[in-house]
């Protein structure tokens, strides 16, 4: 097997590995808008597969570091595909996480903020998949484009996480239930850094350099204001 044939392997196997989390994440989504049990307890059980995918790709590239004298460029790829792999698990575990909320939503009478917890989600997974075909494509401005909008992600949860207290204070039987659909908020903004981090991992690959400026974040206060940290 060429050199290039490796490469070429593990990157259809991070493209899979990604595809497949960005699945669990969607199927996550549903079993939470749809508060269906059964669809959230297949994303749990799902999870197993996604942790094989990750142990493949650290043999894969384990196996290549013993065949092969890496040049630079070849072996910050390597590198960075390491480190998107443990990223694409992470982001795993997080919709496995909100699966199990889910569970426990299922139970419970819908709540008002579901729908906008969904449409972060969606915006996050978005994000997601725009970072991994930053990579596939080796494609700088894609990446940029992603590792900027960041900072969206960071406002919309802000403003999402305001507008749940508030509806904690107003409905006090609902407040475990509330409580759930923050943590699960607070997945998808995890998942937001995630991503971006993945774009990082694409423009060093491209460029040999890791990001020359600091990431804009969100305010608090979800206004459109940028802070850089």
């Amino acid at each position: 097997m060429t050199f290039q044939t490796e490469m070429n392997a593990l990157d259809a196997a991070i493209s899979q590995f990604g595809g497949a989390a960005e699945e669990q994440l969607s199927r996550a989504l549903d079993a939470m808008v749809q508060r269906d049990k059964a669809l959230a307890e297949a994303v749990i059980a799902g999870d197993k597969a996604l942790d094989a995918m990750e142990m493949q790709i650290g043999r894969d590239t384990a196996a290549m570091f013993t065949r092969r004298q890496l040049m630079a460029g070849d072996l910050r790829t390597v590198l960075a595909i390491i480190k998107i792999a443990s990223t694409i698990e992470r982001i795993g575990d997080l919709a496995k996480n909100t699966a199990r909320r889910s569970v426990v939503l299922s139970d419970h009478a819908p709540l008002r903020t579901v729908s906008a917890v969904a449409r972060l989600g969606r915006d996050t997974m978005m994000q997601f998949s725009e970072s991994l075909d930053a990579f596939a494509q080796r494609d700088d401005d894609m990446a940029m484009t992603v590792w900027r909008k960041d900072q969206e992600l960071d406002n919309l949860y802000n403003g999402l996480q305001r507008e749940i207290v508030q509806e904690m204070a107003a409905n006090p039987g609902d407040v475990a239930e509330n409580t759930q659909l923050l943590f699960i908020a607070k997945n998808m903004e995890r998942i937001g850094d995630h991503a971006t981090f993945v774009a990082e991992m694409a423009h060093y690959i491209v460029t040999g350099q890791p990001m020359d400026e600091k990431r804009p974040k969100g305010v608090p206060d979800g206004s459109p204001e940028a802070v850089f940290g």
